[in-house]
């Protein structure tokens, strides 16, 4: 009986071991290309999430600031016979037009008419460093800031007299050496004035105010009238915005061979502070009430408002970057702020227009 001959063991042959291969490197590169489309999509969504992120901050920062500006504290708008629509009786006891002490108008602006020059011509408390960036527009705020304290008279006193308040924690940020301009207000009206001090132990102090070599023109320290007890003392201040270099040191956006830009903001005489990095432009069109029924009529420039008091709105439009390049393909496109052309900047970052409007709830109540 003949044994059956033993067989050789099995595998896979050379064409078999090539065609699984080859199909593995095609799964593979499917593979590595979801991962990659995945990616370049995150990464274009958080390039866009980061745009919009800035556009949205840079307006919420100017909308507290324009919202209270005209600050009048607790007074309220008055008939008078000759007078129609109703006023506020609001006072000065600066006696100053110098940009940072003029409280008396609650919004100004520069108007960039060419590269290199404003219309009115820039206040010397705009700084030449960082020095605002050409071709956009400058606006300034006077108003009343977030997060500062609101104070109560508890007596009457005398246009020259310090004046009486509740002492609290918040007291001791009057406590400074710099003088603070202060809105003190009852329903009869209101002035500004300089604080220049606080003083006092225990539950009341008294604010004083006097001249200061700080506020030019600055030829008295009296309150228009009187108050009496229970009158609110709130601290404003001048807000400016506009659009310069960035920061040496900054990331991303303070890079590339544009130069780079960012919104800065000045409060009162502090230095400059950087906020957004990659705002390229601003323009800004102010709302002109012309028939005085608290609505804005036409907007315009700034260089055309006649009356800052009669500034019931403001129109704003920014331009934002993205922080870093991305594709292949140039920024040909031509961007419109409000009237302005912005010509196109040829490089690989993304860009996103965004305008609002701002009423300026204290010149329309």
């Amino acid at each position: 009986m003949t044994r059956p001959t033993a067989r050789a063991p099995a595998g896979f042959s050379l064409v078999e071991l090539m065609v699984s291969m080859t199909l593995s490197l095609i799964l593979l590169a499917g593979a590595l290309s979801i991962l990659y489309s995945t990616k370049l999509t995150s990464s274009e969504n958080e390039r866009v999430a980061r745009i919009q992120e800035a556009g949205r901050t840079a307006f919420e920062l100017i909308k507290q600031d324009a919202r209270a500006a005209g600050y009048t504290g607790c007074s309220r708008p008055f008939v008078d016979a000759a007078t129609v629509p109703p006023v506020h009786s609001f006072t000065s006891g600066l006696n100053s037009t110098g940009l940072l002490w003029n409280f008396l108008e609650p919004v100004y602006g520069f108007e960039a008419t060419t590269s290199t020059a404003w219309v009115p011509a820039l206040d010397a408390a705009i700084p030449a460093s960082p020095a605002p960036a050409g071709g956009s527009d400058i606006l300034v705020l006077r108003s009343a800031r977030p997060g500062q304290p609101v104070f109560r008279t508890n007596a009457a006193f005398a246009v020259d007299a310090d004046i009486p308040v509740d002492r609290d924690a918040a007291a001791a940020s009057l406590s400074t050496a710099q003088a603070a301009p202060i809105v003190v207000s009852d329903c009869r009206g209101a002035t500004v004035i300089l604080a220049t001090g606080v003083a006092g132990n225990g539950p009341t102090a008294k604010i004083s105010h006097a001249q200061s070599a700080a506020v030019p023109g600055n030829t008295s320290a009296s309150l228009a009238r009187p108050f009496a007890a229970g009158s609110q003392i709130q601290p404003v201040q001048t807000v400016i915005y506009y659009i310069a270099s960035c920061a040496a040191g900054g990331a991303g956006a303070c890079t590339g061979a544009t130069t780079p830009l960012a919104l800065w903001q000045i409060v009162g005489s502090n230095p400059p502070q950087e906020l957004i990095q990659g705002v390229e432009a601003m323009q800004v069109k102010y709302g002109v009430d012309t028939d005085q029924d608290l609505l804005a009529n036409q907007y315009v420039n700034a260089d055309a408002v006649t009356d800052w008091n009669n500034v019931v709105s403001i129109s704003i439009a920014i331009l934002v970057r993205s922080i870093d390049e991305t594709g292949v393909e140039k920024d040909k496109r031509t961007y419109t702020l409000l009237d302005t052309n912005i010509p196109a900047f040829n490089d690989r970052r993304q860009r996103s227009v965004f305008t609002t409007t701002i009423s300026l709830r204290n010149a329309t109540t």
